[in-house]
């Protein structure tokens, strides 16, 4: 991976950065942009940003709040930092998990994803964040079965969150993101709830929606164990089950987390539960 500098950006006053923000939306990650500014709160009613009533694309779109539980996830795994290392975000959204890791000084972050609009967040909020640095960062539009042709060097560490289930050929997909991953990947997908754990279900999505994948085809897995069998093939020596829950909006969607680790021991301050 490599970044070439950039002449650094005009920053706006905050009347404008709030007018960007309502333009560019409706927003899924909550980052904040100044001391009193952060990319949600333009939006947020009750918890949830309202896409269609901001003449946003593609309806609700949840809010998510991401920053201090990642930050506490990275911190027990490199108790050291995170300097010297690199990061690679696989349907990056907003680019929020990019900047938190630059918050830890991260040698370089590189995210990509399908959609211009999540694309457009992250280049406006590198250009316009005060409260930390936004350099050794880069935005792509790029489809994850596009980035074998990219040549990339792989990174330390892995974000693969909310992309499994999006795609037509999951394995394939996570196998790509896999190879690019040296060190760590953050593995979190929907999934089926109350099927027997050990399959994969397919479904079909919406090609418009942002929240949506581009392809139409769509792969929900039945539970964590399937997710880890798929893990384990595809290099990841150890694991560790952070969560696996129903959605609460929606009984027959779960939801799971896991962080694998290619290095033995690395997880071992990590809060969660081991998967033999």
């Amino acid at each position: 991976m490599s970044i070439a500098p950039s002449p650094a950006p005009k920053k706006l006053d905050r009347e404008t950065l709030v007018k960007r923000i309502k333009t560019l939306g409706p927003w899924h990650m909550n980052i904040q942009l100044t001391d009193d500014l952060n990319t949600g709160q333009v939006f947020v009613e009750d918890g949830v940003k309202r896409g269609r009533e901001e003449g946003g694309q593609g309806g609700d779109v949840s809010l998510l709040q991401l920053r201090d539980l990642f930050l506490k996830q990275i911190d027990s795994i490199y108790t050291d930092g995170l300097q010297g290392k690199t990061f690679l975000d696989c349907a990056c959204n907003a680019g929020g998990y990019c900047f938190w890791t630059r918050e830890r000084e991260i040698k370089a972050a590189f995210g990509f994803d399908v959609r211009e609009h999540w694309i457009k967040q992250a280049r406006f909020v590198k250009a316009q964040r005060k409260i930390a640095p936004t350099d050794r960062i880069q935005f792509c539009v790029n489809d994850l079965y596009d980035i074998p042709s990219q040549n990339l060097t792989p990174s330390d560490i892995t974000m693969f969150k909310g992309i499994f289930y999006h795609l037509p050929d999951p394995i394939t997909g996570l196998k790509i993101a896999a190879d690019l991953t040296n060190e760590v990947m953050f593995f979190n997908t929907s999934t089926t709830w109350g099927e027997p754990d050990g399959s994969m279900k397919a479904g079909w999505e919406s090609t418009e929606n942002v929240m949506s994948g581009v392809h139409g085809l769509k792969w929900y897995p039945t539970g964590p164990k399937v997710c880890a069998d798929i893990l384990k093939w595809a290099g990841f020596v150890e694991m560790k089950l952070i969560f696996y829950r129903q959605q609460f909006d929606t009984p027959h969607i779960g939801r799971t987390e896991i962080v694998a680790s290619k290095v033995p021991g690395l997880l071992d301050n990590l809060h969660g539960e081991w998967i033999k």
